[in-house]
C-alpha cells in the first residue's frame, strides 16, 4: 500500500473504497448507454447502495466524473506556492504542471494511473454530454481562479486591475483541457502530456511556418 494512501486511516480507506466503487459502476454505466441517460438511482442500484447513500459520496451525478478530474488541483496550488520566484511564470507553470500531471501519487494520496485513465474516459464522455461539459468548464474557471490568485499574491499583482494572472491560469488550463481532448479523439497516450501542451503554448511566440 502506498505511504500517502496508509496515512489516510482506516475510516478514510473505506470511505473511499465505496467512493470508488460507486465512480466505477457510474462510469461503466455511462460509457454504455451516455452520460445523460443513466439516473443516479440506477449507479447506487448497480453498486448494492441507496440512493441516499450515492448522494453522501457525489452531490450530483456529475461529480461521479468531474471530482477525479481535479484530482491533481491541490498538488498544483501547493507546487506554485513553494516554487522559487527565480524564473518566469511561463517556466514555473510549466515545471509545475509537468511534475503534477506526470506525479505518481497526489497529496491526496490519489495514484496518478487512476487519475489519468479515468482523465481519458471522462474526456470521452463530455463529447457526447453537454450538460457534461458545462460542469467541467464551471469547474476549470474555478482551478483557473485558484491558480490566478497565487501567481497574483506571490507577485505583487493586483488580480482585479493586472490582466496577466487571470490570462496566464486560464491559457494554461484550457491548453491542457484542448489537449486531452485531442488525444482522446485520435487514440493517443497521456504520456508528455505537460511537456506537449507547454512546447504548443510556446509556439504561440514562434515566427508562422507554412502558407500565409
Amino acid at each position: 500500500m502506498d505511504e500517502a494512501v496508509e496515512r489516510l486511516g482506516l475510516r478514510e480507506r473505506q470511505r473511499r473504497a465505496v467512493a470508488d466503487e460507486l465512480r466505477e459502476v457510474g462510469f461503466q454505466l455511462f460509457e454504455e448507454r451516455g452520460f445523460d441517460a443513466v439516473p443516479a438511482v440506477e449507479i447506487a442500484a448497480a453498486a448494492g447502495v441507496s440512493e441516499r447513500t450515492f448522494f453522501r459520496y457525489f452531490p450530483t451525478k456529475e461529480d461521479v466524473v468531474l471530482t477525479v478530474l481535479e484530482g491533481i488541483g491541490p498538488d498544483v496550488v501547493s507546487r506554485l506556492e513553494a516554487a522559487p520566484l527565480d524564473r518566469s511564470w511561463f517556466e514555473i507553470l510549466r515545471e509545475v504542471y509537468t511534475a503534477v500531471l506526470a506525479i505518481d501519487v497526489t497529496m491526496e494520496g490519489r495514484r496518478g494511473d487512476e487519475i489519468r485513465r479515468y482523465a481519458g474516459r471522462g474526456y470521452r464522455l463530455l463529447q457526447s454530454s453537454a450538460r457534461l461539459r458545462a460542469g467541467m468548464d464551471a469547474r476549470a474557471r474555478v482551478s483557473a481562479a485558484a491558480v490566478a490568485e497565487v501567481i497574483a499574491r506571490r507577485s505583487g499583482l493586483d488580480i482585479d486591475h493586472d490582466p496577466r494572472p487571470r490570462v496566464w491560469a486560464t491559457m494554461v488550463i484550457a491548453a491542457i483541457g484542448a489537449d486531452v481532448e485531442r488525444r482522446v479523439a485520435v487514440g493517443a497516450e497521456h504520456a508528455d502530456l505537460g511537456t506537449e501542451v507547454f512546447d504548443a503554448l510556446q509556439g504561440l511566440f514562434d515566427p508562422p511556418v507554412g502558407p500565409s
